[in-house]
């Protein structure tokens, strides 16, 4: 129990670290998994919010399988990094001021694992006022070879 607390505490701390996040660790429904593979997702989860607001596109895309899979909503299906890397490319007129996730439920069993919740952020078109979004995922992530858990399919449409 004490080490489970303190786990608990460590990643709460971890994950607010740096970012905005308007949730707790104890929020998250766990399905089924162990705590460091959940730790791992959540990092990964912040990872990508932090270089989708950085305009790191390089960083975005190593939170994505090899093979990874996005489905934005009202497009067709973007696969593989060539493709992820020009859909992700951060546009020179339009800046994200905060991204932050939501995750209502993960569940990991062996090296893959899904986790959906609730995305909202601001963007700022050059010129304009900052713009509030928000909206639904869902995305299937899996061990790669390398142990790192990463984004195999990547789903989301606007609730706004």
């Amino acid at each position: 129990m004490m080490r489970t607390s303190i786990f608990l505490l460590a990643l709460v701390l971890t994950a607010c670290a740096g970012t905005r996040t308007d949730w707790t660790y104890d929020s998250i429904r766990i399905v089924e998994g162990d705590p460091a593979d959940v730790q791992a997702i959540v990092a990964q989860a912040r990872a990508f919010s932090a270089a989708y607001v950085a305009g790191d596109t390089e960083a975005l895309l190593e939170v994505y399988a090899e093979d990874g899979i996005a489905a934005p909503g009202g497009r067709d299906f973007i696969r593989g990094r060539e493709a992820l890397r020009e859909f992700w490319q951060a546009r020179p007129d339009v800046s994200i001021r905060e991204h932050r996730l939501r995750p209502n439920e993960l569940w990991v069993s062996g090296d893959l694992a899904y986790d959906w919740g609730i995305y909202a952020g601001v963007s700022q078109r050059e010129g304009a006022e900052p713009e509030a979004f928000r909206g639904k995922y869902l995305v299937v992530w899996q061990r790669d070879a390398d142990g790192m858990w990463r984004m195999a399919n990547d789903m989301w449409n606007s609730l706004d």
